[in-house]
């Protein structure tokens, strides 16, 4: 449990923290038409939903992504076998032969990347030295409080990247449409399994370095300064060794090169930003390289023994439509946000062309993938990193409907995709067996109308809920209150005017609304 010191220090902060929470929240909101009735009532929801369905602990891949912090942190050693046989010791669900990869050298192996827990290494360093100045034994592996420092990191750059999200699609097409767009992309797609039950994986952490990466790129596109070029960098080089098909996002350097040279407007003072932005990616990738040079003697990454690629028999057709994880089946609502995409082109122009070459390439790297399914996870979970392009195309469609209907039906819309997605949850968890693939009617039918009776499970599954249910109320308000300090200080953040670049000029859309 959270120690009582601890919890006592954090609820002295709980005043201030919930008022500039509500304050920032209607800030970054900046909506005429959603009156303060409605902007508490969305934060009391935000603030219920993590108590009900927010999970601190860590388990299945989320093991390798967390296990650098110990081992490193608190052992100062590159060798993964003390922290992995703990987990293995206290029979967390995770794959075990991915833990006992034992290498010549005496090492054990981990083939998860090093960048989520290197973005999370302030949350978990200063959670180490507050935990070395209580008395007691602490135990920087299992201790609930150090998986809640990772898991509470994954929700503070997921609410970033969101926020970021959120204010781009509210310059192209308004904020009530930007709003449900933001809301469908992460409830209505795999990104809510990794949001709330499983934040230790890597996608929330992949989310935040590709958004802010792509943002910092289209904001500052024609005016980049050299410390932007460095920073758009380091963003890009984050992401790739946070996973490694993230890499693909580099790609909207070359291919604005690409557009600013078909358009005459490429100069060649740009190969100085070219050099810094190199130089970005390479600083944050140097991590990675030391750590593979420790643990496996060389440069370049190991791949897991059990993935392969194969480009000349890619699996597209499994990867958009399967029963087993298909992204399409098990996310229709990316086809409506495709719809969309021909408004989000129009306003943006080349980067909306490049997302979308990066979206196709990823697509093709994924179905060239031996487990081109994503293993045991919910749906096409690799693809939870074009949440940004999904937002703007989802951010299209609902405008264009919000002007010729009536603003209630995008929410109607959403609100649908929402709803299927929570079922399509509870029978992944409570009746799909593991790693099958269902019939067309079980999916569709069967299943769902079994999983219905599930739905209410998924939301006690929050470690809040469960330590309250448990009679340990000091550390069920504790973690609650740092989860909501992770947001709204992620959200001051995002928000901050020291930190906000100026949006750039676009035309309105015909007969858009803003309700």
């Amino acid at each position: 449990m959270l120690s009582r010191s601890l919890w006592a220090g954090m609820t002295r902060q709980s005043r201030p923290s919930a008022s500039i929470f509500c304050a920032i929240l209607a800030d970054a909101m900046q909506t005429r038409d959603l009156s303060h009735r409605a902007l508490i009532w969305l934060g009391v929801a935000a603030v219920v939903l993590l108590a009900l369905g927010f999970r601190t602990t860590i388990r299945g891949d989320g093991v390798g992504y967390y296990a650098y912090l110990p081992a490193l942190v608190a052992s100062r050693t590159f060798d993964m076998a003390p922290t992995f046989n703990r987990f293995l010791a206290a029979g967390t669900p995770v794959y075990p032969e991915n833990l006992q990869h034992h290498l010549a050298n005496g090492l054990t192996a981990n083939y998860k990347p090093v960048g989520a827990a290197l973005l999370a290494l302030p949350f978990y360093g200063l959670t180490h030295l507050v935990m070395l100045a209580l008395p007691g034994t602490q135990d920087p592996v299992l201790g609930e409080e150090y998986q809640l420092s990772f898991t509470l990191a994954s929700l503070f750059y997921l609410s970033i990247a969101l926020l970021l999200i959120y204010r781009l699609v509210r310059e192209l097409f308004g904020s009530w449409p930007a709003a449900l767009a933001v809301a469908a992309v992460v409830f209505a797609t795999p990104l809510v399994v990794y949001t709330l039950f499983e934040p230790a994986y890597y996608h929330t952490f992949a989310l935040f370095t590709i958004t802010a990466y792509a943002v910092l790129v289209y904001r500052t596109h024609g005016r980049r300064r050299m410390s932007q070029w460095f920073a758009a960098g380091i963003l890009g080089g984050l992401a790739t060794i946070i996973h490694v098909n993230e890499v693909l996002f580099l790609a909207l350097i070359p291919l604005e090169s690409a557009w600013l040279i078909a358009r005459g407007h490429w100069s060649s003072r740009l190969i100085g930003g070219y050099a810094a932005f190199a130089g970005g990616a390479l600083l944050a990738g140097l991590p990675q390289l030391v750590t593979d040079q420790v643990i496996y003697g060389r440069w370049l990454p190991a791949a897991a023994p059990n993935i392969t690629f194969d480009f000349t028999h890619p699996h597209l057709l499994e990867l958009l439509a399967s029963t087993h994880n298909g992204w399409l089946s098990w996310s229709p609502i990316v086809a409506i946000a495709v719809l969309g995409l021909p408004l989000v082109v129009r306003r943006l122009g080349w980067f909306a062309g490049a997302l979308i070459v990066i979206g196709l390439g990823e697509l093709v790297l994924n179905a060239a993938l031996s487990d081109w399914w994503g293993g045991v996870g919910f749906g096409a979970r690799r693809l939870t990193d074009q949440s940004l392009l999904l937002a703007l195309g989802l951010g299209g469609v609902f405008a264009w409907l919000s002007a010729r209907l009536r603003s209630r039906v995008p929410a109607t819309v959403a609100g649908v995709f929402m709803a299927w997605n929570a079922v399509l949850v509870a029978q992944f968890y409570y009746v799909l067996p593991t790693g099958a693939t269902p019939s067309w009617p079980d999916f569709l039918v069967g299943n769902q109308l079994r999983a219905l009776a599930y739905v209410p499970r998924l939301f006690i599954q929050g470690t809040v809920i469960r330590d309250l249910a448990s009679g340990d109320w000091a550390a069920a308000i504790g973690v609650w209150l740092a989860l909501i300090a992770g947001i709204a200080a992620a959200t001051w953040l995002a928000i901050g005017r020291r930190w906000s670049l100026p949006a750039k000029p676009l035309r309105p859309l015909p007969h858009a609304v803003d309700t």
